[in-house]
C-alpha cells in the first residue's frame, strides 16, 4: 500500500461522508460593533472564526476528493491533458490548503481553553485574533481580483501568486513536477508529447499513434510518491481541523462535529499528537 492513491482516495470518500453538510450564519458587521457586552460579543466572534475554520477545513477535503475524481477520469479515458491538468490542480489546491490552514491551526490550538470559554457564553475578557480572522477570509474568499474590484475588497481577498502557496511545502520533487505539468498546460514541445515524437538523428515525427495511456502511466509512476506526499500535506491538516472543532465540544457546534470515525487515520499521525499537546497545556 506504500504511497497508494486509491488508498488516500478511499479515505477521502470515507471522510466525506462523514462531514457535516450545514448552513453557516454570520451577523453583519454593523451589528456586532452594537453588541455591548463582552460574553456575547466574544461568542459571536469566535463562533464565526470556528465556522469558518469549518468551511475550510472540510472545503480542502472535498476538493481534494473532486481532483482526484478529476485525475481518475483523465487516466481511465487515456487523457494526458486531462490528466496533466488535473494533477496540477491537486498540487495547487494541496499546496493552498497547507498554506492557509498551517498558519491558523496552532493559533487556534493555543487559544482553545478561551474559544471554548467564549463559545459558552462565558468569557469575561476580550481576545481577538485578526490573523487568524484575516487567514481564514482569505482561504474562502481569495480570488484574482479586478482592478475595480481592488477598491471594493480588502487585500485578504485577494489570491496570492500559486508560487507562493508551493514555496510553502517546501519540496524539490514538488516543484519537479509541477514545472514538468506547467511545461504540457502552456505551449512547449512537452505539450506536443501525445502526437509528435523526437528523433535520435534531431528529427520529428508527427504520428497517429494513441500514447496517452503510456505517457499517464510513466508520469504517474515517476511521480507516485509526490502526488501521494503532497496529497497528505493538505489530508492531515484538514482532518486535525475537524478533530479540534469536535474537541470544543459545545452545544453552538454541535451541527459542526464530523463523525468520529473520520479521525482513525490520524491515530499515529503527528500533527495531531501536537495539537492535542498544545491544546492540553
Amino acid at each position: 500500500m506504500e504511497y497508494s492513491l486509491s488508498y488516500l482516495y478511499s479515505v477521502l470518500v470515507e471522510v466525506d461522508g462523514y462531514i457535516s453538510k450545514v448552513a453557516y450564519k454570520f451577523i453583519p458587521e454593523e451589528q456586532f460593533k452594537k453588541i455591548d457586552n463582552i460574553p456575547e460579543m466574544q461568542l459571536v466572534y469566535w463562533s464565526e472564526i470556528i465556522q469558518r475554520f469549518h468551511i475550510s477545513n472540510a472545503t480542502s477535503l472535498l476538493r481534494v476528493k473532486k481532483w482526484y475524481e478529476a485525475m481518475n477520469a483523465a487516466y481511465d479515458n487515456n487523457n494526458y491533458y486531462g490528466f496533466c491538468a488535473a494533477i496540477r490542480g491537486l498540487l495547487e489546491s494541496c499546496s493552498d490548503s497547507f498554506y492557509s490552514l498551517g498558519r491558523v491551526i496552532f493559533p487556534i490550538a493555543e487559544n482553545f481553553k478561551h474559544i471554548k470559554i467564549a463559545i459558552d457564553g462565558k468569557s469575561q475578557k476580550a481576545l481577538f485574533a485578526e490573523e487568524i480572522e484575516q487567514e481564514l477570509i482569505h482561504y474562502i474568499f481569495g480570488r484574482k481580483l479586478s482592478r475595480s474590484e481592488q477598491d471594493m475588497f480588502p487585500s485578504s481577498h485577494n489570491a496570492k501568486q500559486v508560487r507562493k502557496y508551493l514555496d510553502s511545502i517546501d519540496n524539490a520533487s514538488l516543484n519537479s513536477l509541477y514545472s514538468e505539468l506547467c511545461q504540457i498546460s502552456h505551449p512547449s514541445i512537452m505539450s506536443f508529447l501525445p502526437f509528435m515524437m523526437e528523433l535520435d538523428d534531431h528529427g520529428l515525427t508527427l504520428h497517429n499513434e494513441r500514447i496517452d495511456n503510456e505517457l499517464n502511466k510513466n508520469l504517474l509512476e515517476r511521480h507516485r510518491k509526490t502526488i501521494y506526499n503532497t496529497t497528505i500535506y493538505a489530508l492531515g491538516p484538514s482532518l486535525c481541523g475537524l478533530k479540534i472543532i469536535n474537541k470544543l465540544n459545545t452545544p453552538l457546534l454541535e451541527s459542526l462535529k464530523t463523525n468520529e470515525k473520520a479521525f482513525k487515520s490520524l491515530e499515529c499521525y503527528g500533527l495531531w499528537s501536537s495539537i492535542e499537546q498544545t491544546i492540553n497545556c
